[in-house]
């Protein structure tokens, strides 16, 4: 199965500031001539805690503008994207002094919100700017600077088509600011290599703790390709892409893992109909975390895929003692028993042998369950014998599709 990095942590406390941030690299102003001679992506840093208290700002620095820096930290993209809309699209500010910093007044602000928002739902950023830049309906207010903060945009589009209609999220040609960075750890993006608009705009999401967005991207994901391609090509190179980020950026980042990962979770749950019943000819799979495992979104995914596809599911979850998993098989008698392992330290081939020894009915017929370890905790290890090893979640649906009747 696809490995979903899990790194543990939690935000810090957040204090106000008494006075503004120093000035930040990626608000220098730009020279002229060169674009190669801009400020490099890779020079820009994370934000600080000074950085998030300047977001929530009073109202006289709103109306002040903020810098490119601190737009880029607000919308969770890079300084170096916004710069390049600037100068593909026209995007940016509507008034800049050559020689001077930019500063986004609030219209700014909504502009380019308004065009994350449509390339995060799949739009092409060429197609998106011309939505923005689109003047306001001779009704709304000039610039839409005296619109209430809570409604739509001036120049807000009809829903931008569905995220459904995309390409296979395995392809897709990307503008070349949309295209993956060629390193590790640098901005405010997520390396998701050679992905589709979905997966670009789910990476997006997850940096900016969209929820509503990567809940929207999740369900259309899963709709349109299965569960399987969803997880595989979707979910799963986002999770990766988290924690790699997280793993070079000193911990940062275990907010957005932490909700990514329950987005994914919902989504899961949302999809296909309720698990089908049980009938002699097909018995269900149980599908259980090892006794000291406690991420399971894998685990949830299989159950996911396996629904779909209408074969019975128990899922027992996180951290299941092995004499209540065995229990549960004697009672149940289930056609196979899957146990997930994410780390080494829960691999424990034991739990395995004491499930190999589960036998019910009567004498002469005895059966028992065809027996799966899962994850990659299990690398490595000396498995019992008759107990076979799950890699992907597409082995593990054709291994368990159909499940045959227990033996």
């Amino acid at each position: 199965m696809p490995r979903a990095l899990s790194p543990h942590g939690g935000p810090g406390a957040v204090t106000r500031p008494a006075a503004a941030p120093p000035a930040d690299p990626a608000d220098r102003p730009e020279p002229e001539g060169d674009p190669a001679a801009r400020t490099p992506a890779a020079a820009v840093q994370g934000p600080t805690v000074q950085d998030v208290a300047v977001q929530d700002g009073t109202a006289a620095e709103e109306d002040a503008g903020i810098t490119t820096g601190a737009l880029a930290r607000r919308l969770g993209v890079s300084p170096t994207t916004i710069r390049s809309w600037e100068r593909r699209y026209g995007i940016g500010p509507d008034r800049h002094s050559p020689g001077h910093h930019r500063r986004y007044l609030p219209p700014d602000v909504e502009r380019l919100e308004t065009m994350c928002h449509l390339t995060a739902q799949g739009l092409p950023p060429a197609e998106a700017a011309r939505v923005c830049n689109r003047p306001p309906a001779p009704t709304d207010p000039p610039g839409g600077a005296a619109a209430p903060p809570a409604a739509p945009p001036p120049a807000a589009p009809a829903p931008a088509p569905a995220p459904a209609a995309s390409p296979p999220v395995s392809a897709g040609d990307a503008p070349a600011e949309d295209r993956p960075a060629g390193r590790v750890g640098g901005g405010h993006t997520l390396p998701v290599g050679p992905a589709g608009a979905l997966c670009r705009g789910l990476a997006r999401a997850a940096v900016r703790l969209d929820d509503p967005a990567m809940h929207e991207l999740l369900a259309a994901g899963f709709a349109t390709h299965g569960v399987v391609a969803g997880w595989e090509e979707l979910a799963a190179p986002v999770l990766r892409a988290v924690g790699a980020k997280w793993a070079v950026s000193g911990g940062r980042y275990v907010e957005v893992e932490h909700l990514l990962s329950c987005a994914i979770g919902r989504a899961l749950q949302r999809v296909g109909p309720d698990t089908p019943p049980e009938h002699p000819g097909r018995r269900a799979v149980l599908l259980a975390a090892a006794p000291e495992e406690m991420h399971v979104l894998p685990l949830q995914a299989l159950a996911a895929a396996l629904t779909e596809r209408r074969v019975p599911v128990r899922l027992f979850g996180a951290g299941v003692p092995t004499v209540g998993l065995t229990a549960a098989v004697l009672r149940t008698g289930p056609a196979a028993v899957v146990l997930w392992s994410q780390s080494r330290s829960s691999a424990d081939p034991r739990g395995l042998a004491a499930l190999s020894t589960a036998r019910w009915g009567p004498p002469g017929a005895r059966q028992h369950a065809a027996l799966y370890a899962a994850g990659p905790g299990w690398t490595g290890r000396d498995l019992p014998p008759g107990v076979a090893r799950l890699h992907s979640l597409s082995q593990a649906v054709g291994e368990l599709e159909p499940p045959g009747p227990a033996r």
